[in-house]
């Protein structure tokens, strides 16, 4: 028999009574994903890492990797590289997270991620621990958003990301024009 991972009335006990936690915590404002997901929305660190357990880890693969000590670098990192292609606040570094739309386990969470100030969209993976958010991975949409990250990151280092210059050999240069 075929069982969609994705439906609620295919999954395990333990999966539905997960999900009905999860609901639970969305509703409930001093649960620690609804904190965590409400410090991203409002940008405050100090909240965020409140609704962590001491193992976080938060990835972002344009920024890097950050556990608790460093996560505020992460803000500053985003501003910083941002800021090559005008000037950004750091209210406008608001995620908002939206789910969750699907689970891979558990204790995994898919949630659809957007930052709508700086026009960032993807989605991010939560992780629940005993004492809260375990740890978090992005990914982007690959779409002019991204682009964004990916110029502001140039802007940031020109050298290691400029573009590699293509030997004439490599190309076509080499071919005689027969028109």
């Amino acid at each position: 028999m075929y069982r969609d991972p994705c439906r609620v009335d295919d999954a395990e006990p333990k999966v539905v009574q997960f999900l009905d936690r999860v609901r639970h915590q969305n509703a409930n404002s001093t649960s620690p994903l609804h904190r965590y997901i409400e410090g991203w929305a409002q940008t405050d660190v100090e909240k965020i890492l409140d609704a962590t357990d001491p193992s976080y880890r938060f990835t972002d693969p344009f920024v890097g990797s950050f556990d608790g000590r460093s996560l505020h670098k992460y803000f500053d990192l985003l501003q910083d590289r941002l800021s090559c292609t005008g000037a950004i606040n750091r209210r406008e570094l608001a995620f908002f997270l939206q789910g969750p739309m699907k689970l891979r386990s558990h204790k995994e969470l898919q949630f659809w991620r957007e930052a709508p100030r700086i026009g960032l969209t993807g989605v991010a993976e939560i992780e629940i621990g005993e004492r809260g958010v375990a740890a978090e991975r992005v990914a982007y949409d690959l779409n002019l958003a991204s682009d964004i990250l990916r110029r502001a990151l140039a802007c940031a280092d020109p050298i290691s990301h400029a573009p590699q210059k293509r030997s004439r050999r490599a190309g076509f240069g080499n071919q005689l024009n027969t028109h």
